[in-house]
Protein backbone atom coordinates (compact mmCIF):
# COMPACT_ATOMS: atom_id res chain seq x y z
CA UNK A 1 0.00 0.00 0.00
CA UNK A 2 1.09 3.43 -0.92
CA UNK A 3 2.16 6.06 1.93
CA UNK A 4 -1.21 8.38 -0.09
CA UNK A 5 -3.52 5.37 0.45
CA UNK A 6 -2.37 3.96 4.00
CA UNK A 7 -2.77 8.24 5.15
CA UNK A 8 -6.13 8.24 3.69
CA UNK A 9 -7.41 5.08 5.36
CA UNK A 10 -5.71 6.38 8.43
CA UNK A 11 -7.92 9.51 7.97
CA UNK A 12 -11.01 7.98 6.99
CA UNK A 13 -10.42 5.70 10.28
CA UNK A 14 -10.19 8.25 12.62
CA UNK A 15 -12.76 10.47 11.15
CA UNK A 16 -15.07 7.48 11.62
CA UNK A 17 -13.65 7.05 15.52
CA UNK A 18 -14.20 10.63 16.25
CA UNK A 19 -17.73 10.93 15.24
CA UNK A 20 -18.40 7.75 16.85
CA UNK A 21 -17.51 9.00 19.83
CA UNK A 22 -19.52 12.32 19.14
CA UNK A 23 -22.77 9.85 18.52
CA UNK A 24 -21.65 8.14 21.96
CA UNK A 25 -21.86 11.78 24.11
CA UNK A 26 -25.25 12.73 25.42
CA UNK A 27 -25.09 16.02 24.84
CA UNK A 28 -24.79 15.72 21.00
CA UNK A 29 -28.03 16.29 18.99
CA UNK A 30 -29.66 13.16 18.25
CA UNK A 31 -30.36 14.70 14.46
CA UNK A 32 -26.70 15.80 14.03
CA UNK A 33 -25.82 11.88 14.29
CA UNK A 34 -29.08 10.77 12.16
CA UNK A 35 -27.62 13.15 9.04
CA UNK A 36 -24.10 11.74 9.56
CA UNK A 37 -25.44 7.85 9.50
CA UNK A 38 -28.11 9.54 6.42
CA UNK A 39 -24.34 10.88 4.46
CA UNK A 40 -22.87 7.13 4.85
CA UNK A 41 -25.33 5.43 3.68
CA UNK A 42 -26.18 7.95 0.11
CA UNK A 43 -22.05 7.40 0.18
CA UNK A 44 -21.98 4.12 0.07
CA UNK A 45 -24.55 3.97 -2.75
CA UNK A 46 -22.53 6.84 -4.43
CA UNK A 47 -19.51 4.62 -4.53
CA UNK A 48 -21.33 2.00 -6.11
CA UNK A 49 -22.95 4.54 -9.03
CA UNK A 50 -18.65 5.99 -9.61
CA UNK A 51 -18.22 2.01 -10.32
CA UNK A 52 -21.12 2.05 -13.02
CA UNK A 53 -21.41 5.09 -14.14
CA UNK A 54 -17.78 6.98 -13.38
CA UNK A 55 -15.31 3.66 -14.24
CA UNK A 56 -17.81 1.67 -16.66
CA UNK A 57 -19.03 5.17 -18.34
CA UNK A 58 -22.33 3.45 -18.41
CA UNK A 59 -24.85 6.36 -17.62
CA UNK A 60 -27.28 4.76 -14.73
CA UNK A 61 -30.41 6.45 -13.19
CA UNK A 62 -31.47 3.34 -11.33
CA UNK A 63 -29.78 3.77 -8.08
CA UNK A 64 -32.88 4.78 -6.09
CA UNK A 65 -34.94 1.71 -7.03
CA UNK A 66 -31.99 -0.89 -6.22
CA UNK A 67 -32.14 0.80 -3.09
CA UNK A 68 -36.05 0.54 -2.52
CA UNK A 69 -35.79 -3.21 -3.35
CA UNK A 70 -32.58 -3.13 -0.72
CA UNK A 71 -34.90 -1.67 2.07
CA UNK A 72 -38.49 -2.98 1.04
CA UNK A 73 -36.63 -6.72 0.92
CA UNK A 74 -34.98 -5.94 3.77
CA UNK A 75 -38.36 -4.84 6.04
CA UNK A 76 -40.85 -7.36 5.01
CA UNK A 77 -38.65 -9.89 5.86
CA UNK A 78 -37.79 -8.78 9.26
CA UNK A 79 -41.30 -7.43 9.99
CA UNK A 80 -43.29 -10.12 8.34
CA UNK A 81 -41.35 -12.77 8.85
CA UNK A 82 -39.00 -12.11 11.94
CA UNK A 83 -36.09 -12.77 10.02
CA UNK A 84 -32.95 -10.93 12.07
CA UNK A 85 -31.72 -8.00 10.42
CA UNK A 86 -28.30 -9.45 8.93
CA UNK A 87 -29.95 -12.68 7.05
CA UNK A 88 -32.63 -9.99 5.93
CA UNK A 89 -29.76 -7.29 4.75
CA UNK A 90 -27.81 -10.03 2.98
CA UNK A 91 -30.88 -10.75 1.16
CA UNK A 92 -31.79 -7.25 0.26
CA UNK A 93 -28.40 -6.75 -0.89
CA UNK A 94 -28.50 -9.59 -3.05
CA UNK A 95 -31.51 -9.48 -4.61
CA UNK A 96 -31.09 -6.14 -5.13
CA UNK A 97 -27.83 -7.45 -7.20
CA UNK A 98 -29.66 -10.04 -8.99
CA UNK A 99 -32.22 -7.72 -9.96
CA UNK A 100 -29.74 -5.06 -10.75
CA UNK A 101 -27.58 -6.89 -13.09
CA UNK A 102 -30.48 -7.59 -15.16
CA UNK A 103 -30.00 -3.96 -16.50
CA UNK A 104 -26.72 -4.88 -17.99
CA UNK A 105 -28.68 -6.79 -21.07
CA UNK A 106 -29.27 -2.91 -22.16
CA UNK A 107 -25.94 -1.74 -21.52
CA UNK A 108 -24.80 -4.27 -24.09
CA UNK A 109 -26.92 -2.27 -26.85
CA UNK A 110 -27.38 1.34 -25.22
CA UNK A 111 -25.14 4.03 -24.08
CA UNK A 112 -25.53 7.53 -23.08
CA UNK A 113 -29.18 9.26 -22.81
CA UNK A 114 -30.37 6.45 -23.91
CA UNK A 115 -29.34 3.64 -21.35
CA UNK A 116 -30.37 6.56 -18.86
CA UNK A 117 -33.90 6.69 -20.28
CA UNK A 118 -34.04 2.91 -19.52
CA UNK A 119 -32.67 3.09 -16.25
CA UNK A 120 -35.00 5.78 -15.32
CA UNK A 121 -37.77 3.45 -16.57
CA UNK A 122 -36.96 0.63 -14.44
CA UNK A 123 -36.80 2.95 -11.53
CA UNK A 124 -40.46 3.79 -11.93
CA UNK A 125 -41.55 -0.03 -12.86
CA UNK A 126 -39.96 -0.46 -9.36
CA UNK A 127 -41.53 1.90 -7.59
CA UNK A 128 -45.14 1.07 -8.90
CA UNK A 129 -44.31 -2.05 -8.56
CA UNK A 130 -44.00 -1.35 -4.72
CA UNK A 131 -46.74 1.00 -4.32
CA UNK A 132 -49.25 -1.93 -5.47
CA UNK A 133 -47.86 -4.61 -3.28
CA UNK A 134 -50.55 -4.77 -0.70
CA UNK A 135 -49.96 -4.98 2.84
CA UNK A 136 -46.58 -6.85 2.22
CA UNK A 137 -45.18 -3.32 1.24
CA UNK A 138 -47.57 -1.18 3.07
CA UNK A 139 -48.71 0.37 -0.64
CA UNK A 140 -48.67 3.67 -1.10
CA UNK A 141 -48.88 4.10 2.41
CA UNK A 142 -45.33 2.72 3.97
CA UNK A 143 -44.41 -0.07 5.52
CA UNK A 144 -43.35 0.53 9.41
CA UNK A 145 -40.11 -1.73 10.16
CA UNK A 146 -39.74 -3.80 13.04
CA UNK A 147 -36.87 -2.50 15.74
CA UNK A 148 -33.33 -4.42 14.28
CA UNK A 149 -30.52 -5.53 16.04
CA UNK A 150 -27.19 -7.07 14.95
CA UNK A 151 -26.53 -9.99 16.67
CA UNK A 152 -27.53 -9.13 19.68
CA UNK A 153 -26.57 -5.59 19.23
CA UNK A 154 -30.06 -3.49 19.18
CA UNK A 155 -30.09 -0.93 16.53
CA UNK A 156 -32.38 1.12 18.74
CA UNK A 157 -30.82 5.02 18.41
CA UNK A 158 -28.89 7.07 16.08
CA UNK A 159 -25.39 6.34 18.01
CA UNK A 160 -25.50 2.58 17.81
CA UNK A 161 -26.93 2.17 14.45
CA UNK A 162 -23.95 4.94 13.77
CA UNK A 163 -21.72 2.32 14.78
CA UNK A 164 -23.29 -0.40 12.18
CA UNK A 165 -23.26 2.24 9.42
CA UNK A 166 -19.73 3.18 9.78
CA UNK A 167 -18.15 -0.03 10.14
CA UNK A 168 -19.99 -1.02 6.69
CA UNK A 169 -18.99 2.24 5.08
CA UNK A 170 -15.11 1.52 6.04
CA UNK A 171 -15.61 -1.96 4.50
CA UNK A 172 -17.58 -0.75 1.45
CA UNK A 173 -14.57 2.21 0.62
CA UNK A 174 -12.04 -0.18 1.09
CA UNK A 175 -13.14 -2.94 -1.01
CA UNK A 176 -14.30 -0.68 -3.76
CA UNK A 177 -11.41 0.90 -3.94
CA UNK A 178 -9.10 -1.83 -4.00
CA UNK A 179 -11.65 -3.32 -6.76
CA UNK A 180 -10.91 -0.46 -9.22
CA UNK A 181 -6.71 -0.68 -8.73
CA UNK A 182 -7.05 -4.18 -9.36
CA UNK A 183 -7.74 -5.95 -13.13
CA UNK A 184 -11.81 -5.39 -13.02
CA UNK A 185 -11.42 -1.71 -12.28
CA UNK A 186 -8.72 -1.33 -14.80
CA UNK A 187 -10.54 -3.33 -17.66
CA UNK A 188 -13.42 -1.09 -17.16
CA UNK A 189 -11.40 2.31 -17.59
CA UNK A 190 -10.45 0.93 -20.40
CA UNK A 191 -14.02 0.20 -21.64
CA UNK A 192 -14.83 3.87 -20.69
CA UNK A 193 -12.32 5.66 -22.74
CA UNK A 194 -12.29 3.31 -25.82
CA UNK A 195 -14.71 0.98 -26.08
CA UNK A 196 -13.54 -0.64 -29.41
CA UNK A 197 -10.04 -0.66 -28.32
CA UNK A 198 -10.80 -2.45 -25.41
CA UNK A 199 -12.07 -5.18 -27.48
CA UNK A 200 -9.36 -5.04 -29.71
CA UNK A 201 -7.30 -5.90 -26.28
CA UNK A 202 -9.13 -8.79 -25.62
CA UNK A 203 -11.29 -7.49 -22.82
CA UNK A 204 -14.48 -9.38 -22.08
CA UNK A 205 -16.87 -6.42 -22.73
CA UNK A 206 -20.23 -8.27 -21.81
CA UNK A 207 -19.11 -9.95 -18.52
CA UNK A 208 -17.38 -6.19 -17.36
CA UNK A 209 -20.17 -4.48 -17.96
CA UNK A 210 -22.37 -6.98 -15.94
CA UNK A 211 -19.78 -7.25 -13.07
CA UNK A 212 -20.04 -3.51 -13.34
CA UNK A 213 -23.49 -3.38 -13.02
CA UNK A 214 -23.67 -6.45 -10.49
CA UNK A 215 -21.09 -4.47 -7.84
CA UNK A 216 -23.04 -1.21 -8.15
CA UNK A 217 -26.15 -3.03 -7.59
CA UNK A 218 -24.79 -4.80 -4.37
CA UNK A 219 -23.91 -1.41 -2.86
CA UNK A 220 -26.94 0.45 -3.42
CA UNK A 221 -28.75 -2.66 -2.20
CA UNK A 222 -26.44 -2.44 1.03
CA UNK A 223 -27.30 0.50 1.23
CA UNK A 224 -30.91 0.16 1.23
CA UNK A 225 -30.53 -2.73 3.59
CA UNK A 226 -29.01 0.15 6.39
CA UNK A 227 -31.97 2.74 5.27
CA UNK A 228 -34.41 0.63 6.49
CA UNK A 229 -33.69 0.75 9.95
CA UNK A 230 -32.45 4.12 10.04
CA UNK A 231 -35.96 5.78 9.15
CA UNK A 232 -37.79 3.18 10.54
CA UNK A 233 -40.84 3.62 8.55
CA UNK A 234 -40.08 3.55 4.57
CA UNK A 235 -42.56 4.76 2.02
CA UNK A 236 -42.56 4.68 -2.10
CA UNK A 237 -42.08 8.56 -1.63
CA UNK A 238 -38.54 7.67 -0.45
CA UNK A 239 -37.02 5.95 -3.94
CA UNK A 240 -38.76 8.43 -6.53
CA UNK A 241 -36.97 9.56 -9.81
CA UNK A 242 -35.57 12.79 -8.28
CA UNK A 243 -33.21 11.19 -5.80
CA UNK A 244 -31.79 9.18 -8.63
CA UNK A 245 -30.59 12.16 -10.22
CA UNK A 246 -29.72 13.40 -6.79
CA UNK A 247 -27.17 10.05 -6.99
CA UNK A 248 -25.85 11.48 -9.71
CA UNK A 249 -25.12 14.58 -8.62
CA UNK A 250 -23.33 13.61 -5.93
CA UNK A 251 -20.58 11.98 -8.42
CA UNK A 252 -20.70 14.64 -10.55
CA UNK A 253 -19.93 16.75 -7.89
CA UNK A 254 -17.63 14.99 -5.81
CA UNK A 255 -16.00 13.66 -9.16
CA UNK A 256 -16.99 10.31 -11.08
CA UNK A 257 -13.81 8.51 -11.67
CA UNK A 258 -12.96 7.82 -7.53
CA UNK A 259 -14.26 6.35 -4.55
CA UNK A 260 -13.09 10.26 -2.37
CA UNK A 261 -15.29 11.67 -5.25
CA UNK A 262 -18.36 9.36 -4.83
CA UNK A 263 -18.69 10.18 -0.53
CA UNK A 264 -17.23 13.90 -0.92
CA UNK A 265 -20.14 14.30 -3.20
CA UNK A 266 -22.45 12.56 -0.90
CA UNK A 267 -21.22 14.53 2.03
CA UNK A 268 -22.19 18.19 -0.32
CA UNK A 269 -25.78 16.59 -1.38
CA UNK A 270 -26.69 15.09 2.18
CA UNK A 271 -25.04 17.73 4.28
CA UNK A 272 -25.56 21.22 2.38
CA UNK A 273 -29.90 21.06 2.09
CA UNK A 274 -29.39 21.15 5.92
CA UNK A 275 -26.60 24.00 6.34
CA UNK A 276 -29.12 26.18 3.86
CA UNK A 277 -32.63 24.72 5.90
CA UNK A 278 -32.49 28.41 7.89
CA UNK A 279 -32.87 30.15 4.22
CA UNK A 280 -36.32 28.64 3.92
CA UNK A 281 -37.77 29.14 0.39
CA UNK A 282 -34.42 30.57 -1.22
CA UNK A 283 -32.49 27.38 0.45
CA UNK A 284 -33.46 25.27 -3.31
CA UNK A 285 -32.45 27.89 -4.86
CA UNK A 286 -29.37 28.53 -3.56
CA UNK A 287 -28.54 24.83 -3.04
CA UNK A 288 -28.54 24.55 -7.06
CA UNK A 289 -26.57 27.57 -7.58
CA UNK A 290 -23.69 26.30 -5.27
CA UNK A 291 -24.00 22.30 -6.88
CA UNK A 292 -23.97 24.63 -10.66
CA UNK A 293 -20.56 26.47 -9.76
CA UNK A 294 -19.25 23.44 -8.06
CA UNK A 295 -19.62 21.53 -11.31
CA UNK A 296 -18.81 24.60 -14.06
CA UNK A 297 -15.49 25.55 -12.44
CA UNK A 298 -14.66 22.00 -11.19
CA UNK A 299 -15.26 20.18 -13.64
CA UNK A 300 -13.07 17.38 -12.81
CA UNK A 301 -15.54 17.76 -9.11
CA UNK A 302 -14.31 18.61 -5.73
CA UNK A 303 -11.92 16.00 -5.30
CA UNK A 304 -9.94 17.32 -7.92
CA UNK A 305 -9.36 20.15 -5.44
CA UNK A 306 -6.59 17.72 -3.81
CA UNK A 307 -4.22 16.84 -6.94
CA UNK A 308 -1.69 19.71 -6.09
CA UNK A 309 -1.52 18.27 -2.57
CA UNK A 310 -1.15 14.21 -3.80
CA UNK A 311 1.48 15.22 -6.53
CA UNK A 312 3.48 16.69 -3.23
CA UNK A 313 3.20 12.93 -1.11
CA UNK A 314 5.45 10.70 -1.81
CA UNK A 315 4.74 7.05 -3.32
CA UNK A 316 1.74 8.61 -4.82
CA UNK A 317 -0.40 6.73 -7.44
CA UNK A 318 0.44 6.70 -11.04
CA UNK A 319 -1.35 8.73 -13.21
CA UNK A 320 -3.64 5.98 -14.52
CA UNK A 321 -4.75 4.90 -10.99
CA UNK A 322 -8.08 5.59 -9.46
CA UNK A 323 -7.92 6.69 -6.02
Amino acid sequence: MSVARLLGTLVLLATLAGFGALASAEQVNGYFIYVVNLTLINAIAAIGLVIVSGAAGQMSLGTSALLAIGAYATGMLTTHFGVPWLAAAIVGAFAATVIGTLLAAPALRLTGLHLAIVTLAFGVIVVQLIGKGGKWTGGMSGLTLAEADLLGFAMNTEARRYWVIAGTFFAVALSASAFLRRKPGRALLALREREPTARALGIDVARYKTLAFAYSSFLAGLAGALYAPLKGYISVDDFNIWQSIYFFVMIAVGGMTSIAGGVLGAIVVTVLPEALRGLQDAANAVFGILLMLIIIFLPGGLVSLGQPLRRLLPGRAGAGETP
